[in-house]
């Protein structure tokens, strides 16, 4: 199970949000995760830090990855669930 804490709204390009991911069972935060949309598929974004490309363009390099690509597969559902649950909640309370 996981918690979604902190969900900032941004909308460019792909980018829907940032926000904290919060692992109990294992003691842990994600902190800077953010959600991506196109073409109606989502995906969770890792933290990552801004570097410069030998062209002059800027690229991105995660700070943390999970390894394991189904570990990574079960990540995504989980947090793309969590997410669903915490926007339903925000959306009640208005």
């Amino acid at each position: 199970m996981v918690e979604i804490i902190n969900f900032r709204k941004v909308e460019k390009g792909t980018l829907k949000g940032f926000f904290t991911v919060k692992l109990p069972k294992i003691s842990l935060e994600i902190r800077d995760c953010s959600l991506h949309a196109k073409d109606g598929r989502f995906w969770v974004g890792l933290p990552a830090r801004p570097y410069d490309k030998e062209d002059g363009s800027q690229g991105w390099a995660y700070i943390v990855r999970w390894v394991d690509k189904k570990v990574y597969e079960h990540f995504q559902k989980e947090v793309l669930e969590a997410l669903q649950l915490d926007q339903g909640k925000e959306d009640n309370q208005d």
